[in-house]
């Protein structure tokens, strides 16, 4: 390997940039969970308008991230970033000082599609950056930890600037984010854009709305489940129905086109869509934990809000540290071994957590939260690594935008199961152990949810109160274990898809991976522009950085 195939100080600096935009984006996503209280007070939101203030950024980032991908290499990577990057500072400025919530839910809309520019983008200039395919699994795993750095440091964020500031501060943060990075962009390669080829908007209207209606669908199902209401689930269960019957479209139209969005080739690649499947499945597995776990510190063990944020930093910083541990590992063992060896520890300690749930102390479920972050740091990682760096430099885009695709289905899926499982194994448990004395229509609203059964509790005699609300807490824990039982069923099947499909790739093959032809005839050196009309950069062409299938042996 040679002198040249290495990244440059430059290109390491350039990556200290390119984790800023991620840690934006990601803490906006948590940061919001905290001032949702302030701008109801202040905006006077209807339930569904506040519904939309919390989720139609996150509808529109996965829902634009196929079209973004395919963008990405048309406008070219560092451009469609800086349009990015001033649409989300604008937008949070913009948003800080909304008057009304239609203003607000607008303006969360456009930092949403803004935010689908992010990882595409990103993903595309770190090819040409690092060029070296070990280095370029470190950068990604310093990305993805970056991300989910963001994600930890929203609430404590949160919880600072609300104690002192008012609640448009937590858009306002945003704004010297983004233009410190518009400022520090010259330090990056600007890729050329490709000279043919059209973005075809039928696909783009086809994949955005299947992605909206199926995520939509999926993520009211869970809410309608975990507050246990009496909304029909119907018309949340036709708009996953639409949204599959367009994606079924959109996949016939790019069979059809020349230059289709996605290029359904990339599934062609070895270990593409293994990659993709583990990833999806591994999100469905834990996405929902998350919420069960912090649903049963607060309303199970009476844990305040605020303790239970900061006692759940613990495993999102456990997910950093997994995460940047995927690349050390390789050096010894086969990334396939790596993820697997996670996913079984993973499975370990999410078994642990459901049988432990209904008699350990909250230091031993918070424990065993933080093995299940730790061991599955290592498939965020090296997966993406696998979905990123397996196709060609020109598909990066569109192969990040699939990676954005699948966790977001993979999590909303996973939110929606586990909701609705929880929530019909805690109706069944309290139906099944409710006290004798308490009428059947009191139950009925007590099972409505957790919360709802305190509620009904303070407004009965002793002992029946106290009874309830033991019997409450008894049907939740039960729904928690069933969670995680569910979890930990789930990460072995995963461990062992991994095992089995991606035994033979690994990072350091340097020959080309599912590459075609007009992306190996590369010349010595790639010179790509400093800029779109100054100077140029050097980086040195080298086969693509991807996990690559060796020769299966007969």
């Amino acid at each position: 390997m040679s002198v040249t195939d290495h990244a440059t100080g430059r290109a390491w600096l350039g990556l200290a940039v390119l984790t800023l935009p991620l840690v934006m984006v990601a803490t906006d996503m948590t940061v919001l969970f905290l001032a949702l209280p302030s701008i109801a007070g202040d905006l006077s939101p209807g339930s569904t308008q506040l519904l939309w203030i919390l989720h139609v950024g996150m509808f529109l980032a996965v829902g634009f991230a196929l079209t973004m991908g395919r963008v990405a290499s048309r406008l070219g990577a560092r451009r469609l970033l800086a349009v990015g990057l001033s649409v989300y500072g604008s937008a949070s400025l913009a948003a800080a000082f909304a008057p009304s919530p239609e203003a607000l839910i607008a303006m969360r809309a456009l930092l949403g599609s803004a935010e689908a520019t992010v990882m595409p983008a990103t993903m595309m200039l770190l090819r040409p950056m690092f060029p070296n395919a070990r280095q370029f699994a470190v950068a990604v795993a310093v990305i993805m930890s970056s991300f989910s750095a963001g994600m930890a440091l929203g609430p404590p964020l949160g919880g600072v600037l609300l104690e002192y500031f008012w609640w448009g501060s937590v858009f306002l943060v945003n704004v010297p984010v983004a233009a410190l990075v518009l400022l520090a962009l010259p330090l990056l390669p600007a890729p050329p854009a490709e000279a043919t080829g059209r973005v075809d908007a039928r696909s783009v209207l086809l994949s955005l709305s299947a992605i909206v209606a199926v995520i939509f669908g999926l993520q009211e199902i869970a809410d309608i489940q975990a507050s246990g209401g009496d909304t029909p689930i119907w018309p949340y269960l036709l708009s996953v129905a639409s949204g599959l019957i367009l994606g079924t479209m959109f996949v016939r139209r790019q069979l059809r086109l020349d230059d289709p969005l996605l290029d359904l080739r990339l599934f062609r690649t070895p270990g593409f869509g293994a990659a993709l499947l583990a990833l999806l499945l591994l999100l469905l597995g834990i996405g929902g934990t998350d919420m069960l776990l912090a649903q049963f510190l607060q309303s199970v063990r009476g844990i305040s809000p605020g303790q239970a944020g900061l006692l759940l930093l613990i495993p999102a910083l456990a997910s950093v540290v997994g995460g940047m541990l995927g690349p050390v590992l390789t050096r010894w063992m086969r990334p396939a071994y790596v993820m697997s060896a996670g996913m079984a520890v993973a499975a370990a300690g999410a078994l642990a957590v459901a049988l432990l749930a209904d008699r350990a102390g909250t230091g031993a479920l918070i424990a065993g939260a933080t093995v299940i972050a730790l061991a599955a740091g290592p498939l965020f990682t090296l997966g993406y690594n696998m979905i990123v760096g397996a196709v060609p430099e020109r598909h990066a885009g569109s192969a990040a935008g699939m990676a954005d695709v699948g966790g977001g289905l993979g999590n909303a899926l996973s939110l929606a199961f586990m909701g609705s499982m929880a929530a019909a194994i805690y109706r069944w448990g309290l139906d099944r152990s409710a006290p004798q004395g308490v009428t059947d229509s009191t139950v009925d609203r007590a099972g409505e949810s957790i919360g709802g059964a305190v509620s009904v509790a303070d407004q009965l005699p002793a002992p029946a109160g106290p009874a309830l609300v033991n019997a409450a807490r008894d049907a939740f824990t039960t729904g928690v274990q069933a969670g995680y039982a569910f979890a930990a069923l789930l990460l072995l099947a995963v461990a062992v898809l991994v095992a089995v499909r991606l035994r033979h790739i690994a990072l350091d093959d340097r020959t080309h991976n599912g590459a075609s032809q007009d992306d190996t005839s590369q010349e010595e050196t790639n010179t790509v522009p400093d800029d779109e009309h100054g100077d140029a950069t050097e980086y040195p062409a080298a086969p693509a950085p991807s996990a690559v299938q060796h020769p299966t042996p007969a």
